[in-house]
């Protein structure tokens, strides 16, 4: 689907999510996003909960703090570095290719950065200066903030901040990629620390 460089991109991206569906409906939901889905969490949050599903916890890993600021704005020094991309057509090229050979150092296997590189689509750069709404969630929605290494040191401190359940797990950018095993035990521990039980809630990526 070929998507204008003008279109809102965080509604049609919600809806894709909800598609999806839960894999067990009923069970408690936690809603955990990778990079720049971060910043669009609580919208996604917000409209679980207006449909009725049990949202218990919402975590951010390694990206940006939801605080309502467009991508550029909150890290202006790759302004330059999306122009310098940026496609004839408006479109920047799929993510993982901005970086040249640092992902092949990040992700060594070979099919799963194959993988990796193939599922990510062309975006539009308008979209990096979008800012995204932050709805205020109710207090019964736990937070938390997972940082691989320091990359997103500041994002982590600003969650900590807010009073959000922070926690460093060492490992590059794409740690979920590479460790799957550990960054999933490592989420389920997270939501279980701060809800005070031993439940094991469903768990969804975004």
């Amino acid at each position: 689907m070929t998507t204008r460089a003008d279109d809102d991109h965080i509604g049609p991206w919600i809806e894709q999510i909800l598609d999806f569906g839960l894999a067990e409906p009923g069970l408690p939901v936690v809603v955990v996003g990778h990079s720049a889905a971060g910043p669009r969490l609580p919208l996604l949050v917000n409209r679980l909960l207006d449909r009725g599903d049990d949202v218990v916890s919402m975590i951010v890993v390694d990206g940006r703090f939801p605080d309502g600021r467009a991508f550029t704005e909150s890290e202006p020094n790759y302004g330059a570095l999306l122009d310098g991309l940026l496609r004839p057509d408006d479109y920047l090229p799929p993510w993982p290719r901005w970086w040249g050979s640092l992902v092949t150092g990040v992700v060594v296997d070979d099919m799963v950065r194959h993988l990796v590189l193939n599922e990510a689509p062309p975006i539009p750069r308008r979209w990096f200066d979008q800012g995204c709404p932050v709805p205020e969630l109710p207090t019964s929605v736990h937070k938390a903030f997972l940082a691989f290494g320091p990359a997103y040191a500041e994002a982590r401190d600003q969650a900590k901040a807010a009073g959000w359940f922070t926690l460093t797990l060492t490992g590059d950018h794409l740690h979920q990629v590479v460790a799957p095993g550990p960054v999933a035990a490592t989420l389920l521990a997270m939501v279980a620390c701060m809800m005070g039980e031993s439940g094991e809630p469903g768990v969804r990526s975004a």
